[in-house]
């Protein structure tokens, strides 16, 4: 199964330490962050995610060494549903579990087990209501709550609720350019009819992120998810947006993000044996670039057309500038 744009933007940015220390530090209690050693902040291999849910959900675990020694595990559980899951706490737990498993069988002599900070980025429309503690999701009655309390389960995820915190904040945010530009991305893309207009204002983050090393390519991967989950941005404007805020040079990275998704698209189309699925790709770009003109007659013909055909098409979408110079033979 296909890996959402959501999944895949987090992985590529986030799962890096070094655009995944800011987003941490900004949740983590301060007296925490002042313990720890960021700059040993690594990546550890492995989802603990269920399959079942890989779909939907993406995980990330980081080690980081105390300042004063020793090492402490940091689980990043990142939600990018737009619906607040109610049982947030209770799948959290089960992944500290498989964590805690895994670290025994890989240190059976140790009498101790490493500490493991979950912390959740959420990026959906509506604030975050679901419980942040495992114990509230218990039904006990109140008469015996004190009681029963130390012989429970207790936990409380740390909670980093775009859709709570204004733009100037999450702007000034102490990360680097991409990491910020990606959770802007994360909070306005998907929804935003005016996405450009908001962008404007994150100008000088968008051109910054350009400018660091390997940036073009890693800005590409941000315009590739604004196309991808966003469809009111024409990858025109997009390109007029970003030679505005940047450089004339900088449009070519909408065309690059643009071959890639066709590309891609084509790829998963060819691996999960699904021509319908090439179809769909195509019609919902050609629709992109050329709105109305998109008719009955040329939604029959995408659909008639080999899977040779849809590939050499989906290679002029971003080029040709009218319809009949991209289907010309």
């Amino acid at each position: 199964m296909s890996t959402s744009p959501h999944d895949a933007l987090f992985k590529a940015v986030l799962g890096q330490p070094e655009h995944a220390r800011g987003a941490l530090r900004a949740v983590m209690p301060v007296a925490v962050s002042d313990a720890l050693d960021w700059p040993s902040l690594a990546t550890c291999p492995g989802s603990f995610i269920d399959p079942a849910l890989r779909p939907r959900h993406s995980d990330l675990l980081f080690s980081v060494a105390w300042r004063d020694g020793g090492d402490a595990l940091i689980y990043v559980l990142f939600e990018h549903q737009s619906t607040v899951d109610d049982h947030m706490a209770f799948r959290i737990l089960r992944y500290l579990v498989r964590i805690w498993e895994r670290w025994v069988a890989d240190h059976p002599r140790a009498a101790t087990l490493p500490v493991i900070v979950p912390v959740t980025l959420y990026h959906g429309d509506e604030p975050w209501t679901a419980p942040r503690s495992f114990e509230s999701l218990f039904d006990v009655p109140a008469a015996v709550q004190a009681a029963l309390a130390p012989h429970l389960v207790h936990f409380r995820y740390l909670l980093d609720d775009l859709s709570e915190i204004a733009d100037d904040v999450l702007r000034t945010r102490a990360m680097t350019a991409l990491g910020r530009l990606a959770e802007a991305c994360f909070k306005h893309a998907r929804s935003n009819e005016h996405l450009l207009d908001t962008l404007a204002v994150w100008a000088d983050v968008v051109r910054d992120a350009i400018l660091a090393p390997h940036g073009r390519e890693a800005v590409g991967l941000v315009m590739q998810y604004i196309l991808l989950v966003n469809n009111h941005v024409e990858p025109e404007a997009l390109q007029a947006f970003l030679e505005r805020v940047a450089s004339p040079e900088a449009k070519d990275i909408v065309m690059t993000a643009g071959e890639r998704l066709i590309q891609q698209g084509w790829q998963e189309g060819r691996q999960e044996g699904r021509q319908e699925g090439e179809c769909m790709l195509l019609l919902r770009l050609l629709r992109k670039r050329f709105g109305n003109a998109v008719d009955a007659a040329v939604e029959q013909r995408v659909t008639a057309a080999s899977s040779a055909q849809l590939e050499a098409w989906g290679d002029r979408v971003l080029s040709a500038a009218t319809l009949a110079e991209l289907f010309a033979d």
